[in-house]
Order: structure tokens, then sequence, then C-alpha cells
């Protein structure tokens, strides 16, 4: 039989086998080979299942197409024909021995999932073999040869041990995590539990008890929930998924504990479930830790709800508002709810707050962590009807952190100054008040007691020279005009002195609230002429033309002493300050209101000045330039305003001035 005829066929290994040189081997060319080689080394060559044959004293190596996957890279194809020891030293400790046994004694073996290291792919490999040596006989009867049937179940092995570390994990993690463990048998209802489980549910023997068994130890309240969750599981509702919370009772007596359970439902092709199993997790200190924060939260909630300042949570870097209390809702949106504010970020809610520093300093709390406290911080915002409101407040940004640390909001509390902060003002403007009283009080005492002095000197003067006069020449020495002028002048400086004495009366009774005014009836128009007709000689004194212009029988009520007097105030002003100018005076009805203007051509008054010399103690000149207490413009004011009237003054620099004033008319 030729190498042709003896290995037939289309594979690798047949093909190898039709080249070698077996003529060069100790076996010689292979039509003398022994029959049972030959039958041997054909039945290799078409069987599909890995085989591998030692041949002769040599060992030398036959193996089929199946068999070559297990070399990997580096023996094959050398190890054809090759001698048993070359090809195999990294194992041959292992396997030498084994097949001595079966050479010499035909003593068979067989090995599973034996770890065999080859060397194979440039290294030495772990392969684990599944392989049995069998002997194999020659013509004569006697063992000619060792053969290998062998299957590789690295791969199997492989995975079957990361399966076992993967378990062992898992059950130390469980372990690790206190819970138990169980398994429902889906078709009995019996359930297999360990120790923890058992010792959870109160249940004295972990080796098998029922479901029911188990919902038995679990809490009425939570029975039908439970039963729910198991049921929906089972069916493949949730993907066989099964988590629940629930409460067992304590085999004690004392308060139920709370389990945390979890499961998976496997299910075979057709969708029946076929097992059931979980962990059951003791979570009472959880739950207890949970409750413990909630009404920490709560009391927290109810505190910041009904804290008197006003107290907001912002969220995140646009800063939107989370929480707002009753008190900050009065404060900034009064007579809108709290929706206007959730859920929004201050730039939002309160867009008027650009510019005035709010939300530049709420960046910078956010940023840096850094707290601030804001006082009788001003602060200006629209109203829910519209209208601009400023307010002050004293506030505090305090940065809000996570769990972890990171700031996620800010703390805010307001709280509401406007009402101190207008009192200090008020206090402020009455202490200066104060300080301006005592400085018109120390003027005016001043300048009282200069004009006071002055007529009273003149008085003393005139008395001391006409005592010396009498004293020397008797009365003979007064003419009767001397005599007449004489009185004249004493007559003038008493009037002086009863005009300043009236005025710090009428001041008095002013700052008491006693003036009083008596109206009647009056021709407004008649008194303005007598009063005029009066001052004619002072007129004249000071080359002042008198113009008039008064409308007939003007009739109004009003008190005719005190209408007077502001007359008599304005006439001598005019004659104070435009001696030797025309003064033009009139009367005029103005629908239902009677008005009297006296105009001179004086030096007139600055604008900035008009409003101020209706104040107590000041006039639009100084001291130096005109006598005067600065009370008449103001006892005027006075006056006209206890008649329900204005009193005005018109008045450009270097023009005059025209004082007028207005009353109701009959």
């Amino acid at each position: 039989m030729t190498a042709d005829d003896l290995f037939k066929g289309s594979g690798e290994m047949a093909s190898r086998m039709r080249a070698k040189d077996w003529a060069a081997t100790p076996l010689g060319p292979v039509d003398g080979w022994p029959i049972s080689l030959r039958t041997l080394v054909r039945t290799m060559l078409h069987s599909r299942h890995p085989m591998f044959l030692w041949w002769g004293p040599q060992l030398i190596q036959f193996y089929n197409d199946a068999y070559v996957p297990s070399f990997g890279r580096g023996k094959h194809p050398a190890a054809l024909g090759q001698y048993g020891r070359e090809c195999w030293p990294e194992i041959w400790p292992i396997i030498g021995p084994q097949i001595d046994d079966v050479m010499r004694e035909g003593k068979a073996s067989w090995n599973e999932d034996q770890l065999v290291p080859i060397f194979r792919n440039g290294a030495i490999e772990e392969v684990y073999w599944t392989y049995g040596y069998s002997p194999v006989f020659d013509d004569a009867g006697a063992i000619g040869g060792t053969l290998v049937v062998c299957t590789e179940t690295t791969a199997r092995v492989v995975s079957e041990r990361a399966l076992r570390q993967s378990e062992e994990h898992l059950r130390r993690v469980v372990e690790a995590s206190g819970a138990g463990t169980w398994e429902l048998d889906t078709a009995s209802g019996q359930m297999k539990a360990d120790a923890r489980m058992a010792a959870l549910f109160g249940l004295p023997d972990p080796s098998g008890f029922s479901l029911q068994q188990t919902m038995e130890r679990v809490h009425p309240d939570d029975r039908e929930r439970l039963h729910g969750a198991i049921t929906s599981a089972l069916a493949g509702e949730t993907y066989g998924r099964y988590l629940m919370e629930h409460r067992v009772l304590d085999a004690t007596g004392g308060a139920p504990r709370w389990v945390e359970a979890r499961g998976q439902v496997s299910f075979d092709a057709a969708g029946k479930a076929t097992r059931f199993i979980g962990t059951s997790l003791d979570i009472s200190d959880r739950k207890r830790a949970e409750e413990e924060g909630r009404r920490a939260r709560q009391e927290l909630l109810s505190f910041l709800t009904q804290a008197p300042l006003g107290i907001a949570l912002l969220s995140g870097p646009r800063h939107v508002y989370t929480f707002v209390n009753a008190p900050f809702m009065d404060m900034l949106f009064s007579g809108r709810p709290a929706t206007h504010l959730l859920n929004r970020s201050v730039r939002e809610a309160l867009p008027e707050l650009e510019g005035q520093g709010f939300h530049e300093i709420l960046d910078g709390v956010y940023q840096t962590g850094n707290s601030f406290h804001g006082a009788k911080h001003r602060a200006s915002i629209i109203q829910a009807d519209g209208l601009e409101r400023e307010m002050f407040v004293n506030f505090t940004y305090q940065a809000k952190r996570d769990p972890a640390g990171k700031i996620d909001g800010i703390l805010a509390v307001i709280y509401e100054v406007t009402d101190q902060v207008n009192a200090q003002r008020e206090i402020e403007q009455l202490a200066e008040n104060l300080r301006a009283a005592i400085v018109s009080r120390d003027t005016f005492l001043g300048v009282a007691s200069h004009e006071l002095n002055t007529p009273l000197t003149t008085l003393k003067l005139q008395t001391q020279m006409s005592r010396r006069v009498f004293a020397k020449q008797g009365l003979p020495a007064f003419s009767p005009t001397r005599f007449e002028k004489l009185l004249d002048t004493t007559l003038l400086q008493v009037e002086r002195l009863a005009r300043l004495v009236n005025d710090m009366l009428d001041v008095s009774r002013i700052s008491s609230g006693k003036l009083t005014v008596l109206p009647e009836e009056t021709n407004l128009s008649a008194l303005v002429e007598d009063v005029l007709e009066r001052f004619a000689p002072q007129f004249e004194a000071a080359g002042c033309q008198l113009e008039t212009d008064i409308e007939d029988a003007v009739i109004a009520p009003l008190d005719t002493l005190r209408i007077e007097q502001v007359l008599t105030n304005f006439i001598i002003n005019a004659i104070k300050y435009a001696p030797g100018r025309p003064v033009r005076a009139k009367v005029e009805r103005l629908g239902r209101r009677a008005k009297v203007s006296l105009r001179d051509e004086g030096p007139g008054i600055p604008r900035e000045h008009q409003e101020r010399i209706f104040v107590r103690f000041e006039r639009a000149t100084s001291s130096s330039e005109a006598s005067g207490l600065g009370l008449g413009l103001y006892i005027a004011k006075q006056l006209i305003q206890a008649h329900g009237g204005t009193i005005t003054v018109e008045s450009e620099p270097g023009q005059g001035s025209t004082f007028s004033f207005e009353l109701h008319s009959a």
C-alpha cells in the first residue's frame, strides 16, 4: 500500500502525511508499516474528534486535523513524525510516566479537566484537558503504541472558575451587606433561605418554609402591597425584577423592622417562571435616619415658614427661588402669590434690581462661599400695583452646600428697616432743625438786642440832650416847632419798639398754635386805600411816588387788623429797600379770589432766596444792608395762611419785587 492509498483525504494532516518522507524515520516506508498502524492512522484521519498517537519505542507522533488547534503556534507541523520526548519537554514529567504505564503494562488512564501547561503561541500556557490514554496493539498482539483521545477544556474551566470567583465575591458582598438570601420554588411555593433571612423573619428553620409562612411575618398593612409586587414579578410585568420595602413583625413583640427585598425571576423559553432568588436586608436604621431627616426638614421648614424674617432659598448659579416664606413675599411681592416667584431666577422675578448691586452680591457669594451682611441697604422695587417703592433692608446671603460640600445655592434672610431708617432720618432732621433753631435763636437774640437797643438809644440820647438844654435855658428853649419835632421823633421810636414787640408776640403765638384770626365781610379795596393813605407821609419822606390800581368794592371775609399788619409789612419793606423809586399798589378780583399786590423797583431777590424770605429769622439781604428781625414776611405768611390764602413774591435781581397775597372773595 502506497502513501497515497493510506493517506487519502483532503484534510491538512492527510496532505502532510503524504508529503512526509517516512523512509527517513525509524518506521521506514509506508508499505512496510504494520497493518495495525495503518488501520489506526486511517481511522484517525477520518475522525472529527481530536486524536493523537504515539507509536513504537520512540513514540513517533501522529495526529489528525481535529487535534491541530490544540497546538496553537510553535509545535505544529513539526510535531508530525517527531519523537514524543522531543516534542513535549515542558510536560514530559507529567505525561511521560502515564505513557510508560500504558506501554509497559497496558494500563489505560482517564483525566478530566487536567492542567497540562504546554508551550504554544510563543509562551507556556495553562491548558486544561479531558483526555484518555489507551494502549493500541501491533500485528503480533503486543502493545505497539498509546492512543490519546482528548478534548481541550481550557475555556470551560476558566469560565467556571471565573463564575465560582464571582459567586464567592457576591457571597462575600451579600454577607458584608448584612442581607439574607432566599430562593422561592415557583412550583411548590416553598422557600429556602440562609440563617440571616430566617432570623430576620423570625422563622426557626432556614432549610425550608413556605411563602405563606413568610407572608404571615409581614406587617398586615404591607401584605397586600407585597403580594402584588411578587405576583407582578412572577408574571414578568417588571421583566422579573422585584424591589420592595416593607415591615416585618418582630418575633419578641418589639417594634416592626423595615426590610428591603430585591429579587429576580428566571423564565423558560415559554415565559414560565422557573426560579425566583433574592435578598432581604434590614433597613430599619436607614428608615429611622430617613424619618429623623424628614422630621428635621419639616421642623426646619416650619421654622423658616413661621420666622418673622423674610427667608428665601435660591438654587444654582442663576439663583432660582425654591422656597419663600410669607414675610419675604409681604416685603417684596405683596399682593402676589408665591407661585409668581418660585422656580424663577432673581433676575426674572425682580428685574428692577438690576444696577442696585444685589445681583453682583449674590454672584460673589455663590462663587466664593463668603457670606455677605448688608445693613440699611436701599432697594427700589415695583409693587403689584405697578408703583415704585423705596425700601431699606438688613440682609444676609449665606452660601448653601450639598452633602459633598459643593455650593449649590444661597440662603437669603431679609429684614425690612424702612421705618427705622425713616425714623433715623426724622431724628437727624429734628437734630438739624434743633441746631438751626439754636443758631436762629442766637441770631435773633443778637438782632433783637440790636433792633430794640437802637430806638431805646435814640430815645435816651434825645431825652438826655433835652434835659441838658432844659437845665441851661429852661422852657423858652423849646419852641412849639422844636417841641413838635421832638414829640414826632419820640413817637416814631415808640412805634418802632411796639412793632418789634408785637412781632415777637406774634411769633410766640404762632409757635404755640395760639394765633387766631376773626374774619368778617370787609371791603378789601377800601382797607388797602386807607392803609396806603396812612403811609402817605412815609412815602413822601422816602421819595417814593405811589401809583394805585384798585378795583372798586372787592369784598372778602378777613380780619381787618391782621390784613393791615400784612399790608404794613409790604409797605415798610418797599420803602426800606426801594427809596426814591415808585411803588405800585393793585387790588383785583380773580374769579372767586381777591388779589392784593405791591410792586417796588428795589434791588430784587434772587430766585434761590425767594422761598427763604418767608422763613422765620430769614431776610433776603444781610443785616448790614438793612435792619430788621426777619420776622415780618414770616408772620405775614402765617396770617395769610390762617385766612386760607396764599402769599407769593415775583422778583428778578435788579428788576424789583412784587409781593402779593390772595384771599377767598365774597
